[in-house]
C-alpha cells in the first residue's frame, strides 16, 4: 500500500506538469515544421537558423537535407519568427551572426535562404525554404595589344567580405583575390553580393600593375542588379588599349549587355 500511495501522488504531478487540453497552454512550444525544398539539391550539410523580432537567434541547426527527404520539426518559444538557412561554404568562416571570406581568397559557392516573419504563436508553423544564388562568377576575357606581351594575373579587389546570415544583407570589409584560370584559360573570379560600386579589377603584366578597371561602376552602367535573388554570372572581354574596350554579358560572352570605354 505505501508504494501505492508514493506512486499516485507522482503521476499525478507529472500530469499536472505536462501540457493538457484543459489548462492555459500559452508556456508550451510552438512546433515548426522546416519544409526544406531545393537544399538537397545544393548542400552535403545546410546551416538553418531561426530569429525572433529582436534578431536574436533561437536556434541553428546543421542537419543534412538526405536525412529529411520532407520536414524537420523544430520545437520554438511562442513568437514571430523567421528562418535563414545556408550551404556551400567551405572558406569562409561564421563570425557571430557573419559569415565572412578570409583576406585573399574568393567567395565560396554560397546558396541562401531568408524566409518572411512566420506566426508562430499558436501550436504550429511551417516554412518553406528555397536555397538562392548569393555569388556571382565573373569571367574575363583580356586582349592585350599586339606590342605587349608577358604573363597576365587578375586580382579583384571590394569592400563586401562576406554577408549576415540573418538578413543575407552584404557585410562590409576588406575582400581581394587572384583569379583562377579556367580551361579556356580565361580568367575567373567569384565573388559575394556588393552594396556598392567599388569592385575593381587590377591587371597585372609580368608582376607589375599595369591596369585598374572600375568593374563595379561598369556592372553597374550595364544594369546589372546586385539585388536580384539569383545573382547572375558575368562576363566581361577587356580589350586593354588605350582607351580600352570593355564588353559586359550576362549568362555568357554572346548575351552582350553593352560596351564602354575606359
Amino acid at each position: 500500500m505505501r508504494a501505492t500511495r508514493l506512486i499516485l501522488p507522482a503521476l499525478l504531478c507529472a500530469a499536472m506538469a505536462s501540457c493538457t487540453i484543459k489548462e492555459d497552454r500559452g508556456p508550451c512550444p510552438c512546433v515548426l515544421d522546416i519544409y526544406l525544398g531545393n537544399s538537397g539539391d545544393f548542400a552535403d550539410r545546410l546551416a538553418v537558423a531561426g530569429w525572433n523580432n529582436s534578431s536574436d537567434r533561437l536556434f541553428l541547426d546543421k542537419i543534412a537535407p538526405d536525412q529529411y527527404p520532407g520536414s524537420y520539426s523544430k520545437k520554438v518559444e511562442k513568437c514571430f519568427l523567421h528562418v535563414s538557412a545556408y550551404c556551400g561554404n567551405t572558406a569562409m568562416s561564421a563570425k557571430g551572426d557573419r559569415l565572412i571570406i578570409p583576406e585573399g581568397k574568393p567567395c565560396d559557392p554560397v546558396w541562401a535562404y531568408r524566409g518572411e516573419t512566420i506566426d508562430a504563436t499558436g501550436e504550429h508553423a511551417e516554412d518553406h525554404i528555397v536555397l538562392h544564388k548569393q555569388h556571382a562568377v565573373i569571367h574575363v576575357r583580356i586582349e592585350l595589344p599586339d606590342r605587349v606581351e608577358g604573363e597576365v594575373v587578375l586580382r579583384a579587389k571590394g569592400n563586401a567580405n562576406g554577408f549576415d546570415i540573418s538578413t543575407l544583407e552584404p557585410t562590409r570589409g576588406s575582400f581581394h583575390c587572384f583569379a583562377e584560370l579556367d580551361e579556356d584559360m580565361h580568367h575567373m573570379v567569384t565573388v559575394p553580393r556588393q552594396y556598392d560600386d567599388s569592385l575593381e579589377l587590377e591587371v597585372f603584366l609580368d608582376g607589375t600593375l599595369y591596369r585598374t578597371v572600375k568593374a563595379g561602376e561598369l556592372i553597374a552602367n550595364s544594369g546589372y542588379s546586385w539585388e536580384k535573388e539569383d545573382l547572375d554570372d558575368i562576363y566581361l572581354s577587356l580589350g586593354l588599349f588605350t582607351p580600352g574596350i570593355v564588353t559586359i554579358g550576362v549568362v555568357d560572352w554572346d548575351t552582350e549587355v553593352c560596351t564602354f570605354t575606359f
